[in-house]
């Protein structure tokens, strides 16, 4: 014998407002007992960052404190002899610059000319 489906109809599914609260009430419950480890375990990571962060801090301080002691304790060598040094090769360099650039100027236009003057002679043995 073959066994017949019997679709639910609206009168043998009797849902209450009870049940979907305490549907309700054990979905929350699974919810809190799944995530409040996960939220603890979070929070004392947390707690623990922020102490780390704090140590950091101290020790941070603690070497400006010694880099400041130690700056204030020595001299700073004198540079403005190195730095009019630098001042008088830089212009000194800006002016041979310039010097090479007019000097490659005349070659290129010596050039140009030689190339004019050759030409010429070429078309004038023909």
């Amino acid at each position: 014998m073959e066994q017949e489906e019997i679709a639910p109809s609206v009168e043998t599914i009797n849902i209450t407002d009870n049940d979907v609260n305490l549907d309700k009430e054990k979905f929350s419950k699974g919810l809190m007992t799944l995530l409040t480890p996960v939220i603890e375990e979070m929070d004392s990571r947390i707690v623990a960052v922020k102490a780390s962060q704090k140590e950091l801090n101290k020790e941070i301080e603690r070497l400006l404190a010694e880099l400041q002691l130690f700056v204030e304790a020595t001299e700073s060598p004198p540079i403005q002899p190195s730095i009019q040094k630098l001042v008088t090769a830089r212009k000194k360099l800006t002016t041979t610059n310039q010097t090479l650039k007019t000097v490659h100027d005349r070659i290129e236009r010596m050039y140009a000319q030689l190339s004019k003057e050759t030409t010429m002679k070429r078309h004038s043995f023909f």
